[in-house]
């Protein structure tokens, strides 16, 4: 799902920290709307792997800007403005689910881009056999990792996300989103 948003082109040129500064200070709508625009698209497909319910990570990406806009004289400085809303938004989400949310992964192996040369049928069907394959052992790989696991990989792989905002993100220490990923990274190249 895609936003396409019209923004005021002095406030789209801000960084992230400037919106949040003016978020707090003048309480400009405008803001508001280019932080949502801004970041729409990153918090729903981080939802859309925590949860299956789109209508859910609708309404809560909406609440958490909802209550941005409510709460926006007593909101407090932060370092890093992405790293805040993934934070508030997996937590109200989590907590709104009322279930045990299981992460289920980062990307379709379907998407795995076809050879777009010209091919003989045999050929089709050994690319296609080496394809099954191949996803295959992406799907065993992936089925191996926790949920915490994947959850970093999409992450920082996914979102871009810095291992201190993932930290963030998640309330754990910067050290442990370390070693987690580089656990689970050595496991991925050890499998394949």
């Amino acid at each position: 799902m895609k936003i396409i948003a019209t923004e005021n082109s002095k406030i789209s040129n801000l960084s992230d920290c400037q919106l949040w500064i003016e978020l707090r200070r003048d309480g400009n709508p405008d803001v508001l709307h280019a932080l949502f625009y801004r970041f729409y698209d990153d918090l729903y497909f981080y939802g859309s792997k925590l949860v299956k319910d789109n209508d859910l990570i609708l309404d809560t990406i909406q609440d958490v800007f909802s209550i941005l806009w409510e709460d926006r004289k007593r909101l407090s400085d932060v370092q890093n403005v992405k790293a805040y809303l993934f934070k508030t938004f997996r937590n109200k989400l989590l907590k709104t689910s009322h279930k045990n949310v299981s992460f289920f992964f980062l990307m379709d192996i379907r998407k795995i881009p076809e050879n777009e040369s010209i091919l003989s049928p045999e050929d089709i069907i050994i690319e296609k056999e080496n394809r099954s394959e191949i996803s295959k052992t992406i799907s065993d790989v992936l089925v191996d990792l926790t949920d915490k696991q994947k959850e970093i990989l999409y992450l920082r792989f996914k979102c871009n996300l810095s291992i201190a905002e993932i930290g963030q993100t998640l309330s754990i220490k910067k050290q442990s989103v370390s070693n987690l990923l580089h656990r689970t990274i050595n496991k991925l190249r050890r499998k394949l």
